[in-house]
């Protein structure tokens, strides 16, 4: 089913999500504080959600992804932005 985002000429907003994956650390000691088991600084992965016709909704979204069940940012383990684009026509042969 087709679904009117925006008319012509308006805004529109999709979210772009980097996640960095964990990896093991070989010296970690189990019970040791001071030693975590996982890294978080492996590869990073970016996926792209939306388009939103409101900003509103993709802020939204960047939250859902960017702050753990406890309400704190996740840093140096997922980051965003909210990017806008404008639609436009062209002809297609």
């Amino acid at each position: 089913m087709a679904r009117r985002l925006v008319s012509d000429d308006q805004q529109v907003f999709r979210v772009l999500v980097v996640r960095r994956q964990r990896r093991d650390n070989p010296d970690w000691e189990r019970g040791n504080i001071d030693s975590p088991r996982f890294f978080w600084d492996g590869p990073e992965y970016t996926t792209a959600y939306g388009p939103y016709n409101a900003v509103g909704t993709a802020r939204g979204q960047l939250t859902f992804h960017t702050v753990d069940a406890y309400g704190e940012p996740m840093k140096d383990v997922v980051s965003g932005c909210i990017q806008r684009a404008h639609t436009t026509w062209e002809d297609v042969q």
